[in-house]
């Protein structure tokens, strides 16, 4: 069997081996491909790639046509396409553009086999292509800085880590990074030095001496500065690099430096957060956000995805907002009139500083779920032709909207069907969730963003003949399949989910393949939210425990010792494996949550026995109870992550562990006379959801 993802279009098996090979020449192959294919081979530094002729080589000979071969797409058969034919002493690889050879090079790859020898390639005829332009994925550089949290995951990496994961992405043949950029700009801003991610203090745990330690902290770019040699690899391998940033939100903590240029709220109705947007009525801040995204586009970034703040029941309600853009109309389309007046001038802007850059917006999500077509119809009247869609379904808006969106905007405007399975677990508390399995009671979620989501919604972006997808990727690590179903579904597989998902593991994983699937699967997820006395709005995960849980509860808890046991040995094979090296951090990742899982199982039972309790004694020692679980459940995540305390610039104090929020609610319990009101958001992200 051919084991190459993403699934390829046609393949013809002959069902043998190579010749064993430690070297690969390129006879006829220009200076330039030879590079490509040692960049490429980025992860088989064994295998030596050479020019021209070479004694023991396996030869690997490029010609530029794909004469006839009949594709169902037949441009993006010549843009990205290539044929691909294995005999036993060479390769032939046919392709009519660098991105086609790209892809070419890289399925190679993908299909080594290892042997005693060296490694041979499976005797086969491929002819292959995309079925949409793009597969991106959005990784975080960085995302809600100074709002929500500081520092975690990808918008921690250097160089280094950025060209791995790039390089892991073009494996899964997936070509552009959607760059998600909400509070403190991670490059240098010279005109608003004060919305730089410059030396923002941020307390630290120290194991050491068992104390906090406040640091001042600075985004890796601007420390040793990566983004234009980050943007020459990537275009070097036909990789995009766009813009992930808020219309009129979040953007470079400008709301934070100067609170009052943010928007003025309603008097009543108790809004948490206005989505850090400014008023567009203050002086200085539409010049602001403006030149933001002009000094986007002058760092050589290749397009825009604007998003829209999801937060639409009131909009500023200072005079000179309600004299332009309240008239007549509801808060939500108040709102809207601003932000398509103000993507308008970003448009020209960025236009003037680059031609050729694509602009994209995300928007529209608010209430009502289904659009009236005259909405929409009005909505692409509003903007230049060639302002292109970043759809977002979410799990609130019914599947027939797709479609509409589809023919109000025209397919090809539409750039991306965003899938956020992996956003969603990301507001988790850096605990692991992918599955249904992974999850209590899924069929009582109000969130249904799963992989098994995902899948389904890259499934009708193909169906639909849209420009592209987009895979969310807030957090990487531990989150491999989503990428994984990202490339496969984007190219266009329609291969059953129960089928590729052990065979993508043991494509990546060889032998350890069917552990690691079966530890994802197995992992048991409850967030420390679920507990019933957790009263503090969480719409990601309203689904309370019960008495009903106590048996999946035990069983993830009997369960535990052999998953960790898996994960152990999993670590132990990427020590010894340099080929699963790059996985260890995952692994670690899981390590450190599944540790969590099981106090939490403790701190769940003790939460569900406190409920049943009405010993007044006995109430108070389980409340003792969940504290020290609480602790516990903490010190571990301490062990992993720095940042793990409340951020509150705003006002509205968030983090991604409920610990804080936790402590305070015990705390009203047994005072109310003195209640403390100041709430802790477990995810800032979550309070436009709110209405979920």
């Amino acid at each position: 069997m051919i084991h190459l993802f993403p699934e390829p279009k046609q393949v013809l098996d002959k069902e043998g081996l190579g010749r064993a090979f430690r070297k690969l020449c390129f006879p006829n192959a220009e200076p330039e491909l030879i590079e490509i294919a040692r960049l490429r081979f980025w992860n088989y530094r064994d295998i030596e790639i050479v020019p021209g002729e070479a004694p023991g080589a396996l030869r690997v000979v490029v010609e530029k046509s794909l004469a006839g071969i009949e594709s169902d797409k037949p441009e993006l058969l010549k843009q990205q396409g290539y044929a691909l034919t294995v005999t036993d002493d060479a390769v032939a690889i046919r392709c009519e553009n660098r991105a086609g050879y790209i892809n070419a090079v890289t399925s190679v790859k993908m299909l080594l086999q290892s042997c005693a020898d060296g490694f041979r390639l499976p005797l086969c005829e491929i002819a292959d292509w995309p079925s949409l332009p793009v597969r991106a994925v959005a990784p975080t550089f960085s995302w809600y800085a100074g709002y929500g949290r500081i520092g975690f995951d990808c918008q921690l990496w250097g160089y280094d880590e950025w060209v791995e994961f790039m390089n892991i992405c073009l494996d899964n043949k997936v070509n552009q990074f959607n760059m998600v950029m909400y509070g403190y700009w991670p490059f240098e801003f010279d005109e608003y030095p004060e919305t730089v991610f410059r030396d923002i203090p941020v307390k630290i745990w120290n194991a050491e001496n068992r104390r906090w330690l406040t640091i001042r902290y600075t985004h890796p770019n601007i420390e040793e500065p990566f983004l234009e040699r980050l943007s020459e690899y990537a275009h070097f391998l036909e990789f995009k690099l766009f813009a992930y940033v808020g219309l009129n939100s979040y953007n470079g903590a400008y709301s934070i430096k100067h609170p009052e240029a943010r928007t003025k709220p309603p008097k009543t109705g108790g809004f948490l957060n206005d989505f850090d947007s400014l008023c567009l009525s203050h002086p200085g801040t539409v010049d602001y956000i403006v030149r933001s995204m002009e000094r986007i586009a002058e760092l050589g970034f290749d397009g825009f995805t604007i998003e829209e703040s999801e937060e639409g029941f009131w909009y500023c309600e200072c005079e000179g907002c309600r004299e332009t853009w309240h008239k007549g109309v509801e808060p939500v389309e108040a709102k809207h009139r601003a932000n398509i007046w103000l993507l308008n001038k970003i448009y020209k802007a960025v236009r003037a500083v680059n031609p050729d850059a694509v602009i994209g917006i995300r928007a529209f999500r608010q209430p009502p779920l289904e659009k009236d077509p005259a909405f929409l119809k009005k909505t692409v009247e509003s903007m230049p032709g060639d302002i292109m869609l970043f759809w977002a379904p979410g799990l609130y808006v019914p599947e027939t909207e797709f479609p509409k969106w589809c023919e109000a905007f025209g397919r090809h405007r539409v750039w991306a069907r965003d899938t956020e399975s992996n956003s969603i677990t990301s507001t988790m508390g850096r605990l692991y969730r992918t599955f249904k399995s992974n999850m209590l009671r899924y069929e009582d979620e109000a969130n249904e963003q799963v992989i098994e989501t995902d899948i389904r919604q890259h499934l009708g972006s193909v169906e639909m003949g849209v420009h592209g997808i987009n895979g969310f990727m807030f957090e990487w690590f531990g989150l491999f399949m989503h990428l994984f179903a990202h490339g496969n579904y984007g190219w266009g597989s329609r291969m059953d989910p129960e089928e590729f998902f052990p065979r993508v593991c043991e494509r990546n994983f060889g032998e350890w393949g069917p552990t690691v699937l079966s530890v994802m699967r197995e992992m048991l997820t409850i967030h420390e939210s679920q507990m019933p006395i957790y009263t503090t709005p969480f719409p990601f995960q309203k689904n309370r425990v019960t008495d009903g849980d106590i048996p999946a509860i035990l069983a993830a808890k009997e369960n535990h010792p052999k998953l960790l046991q898996k994960i152990e040995q999993l670590q132990e094979a990427s020590e010894r494996d340099a080929r699963l090296a790059v996985w260890r951090p995952h692994f670690d990742k899981w390590h450190n949550a599944e540790r969590r899982n099981a106090v939490i199982y403790d701190m769940m039972l003790a939460a569900l026995d406190y409920e049943r309790e009405q010993d007044p004694a006995k109430r108070d020692a389980l409340l003792d109870e969940i504290l020290r679980l609480n602790e516990k459940d903490f010190a571990i995540a301490k062990e992993m992550f720095f940042d793990v305390n409340p951020v509150g610039e705003t006002g509205v104090r968030s983090c991604m562990f409920p610990y804080h929020e936790i402590k305070r609610l015990i705390h009203n319990i047994r005072h109310p006379e003195s209640p403390d009101e100041d709430i802790i958001c477990s995810g800032i992200e979550a309070l436009g959801w709110l209405w979920l």
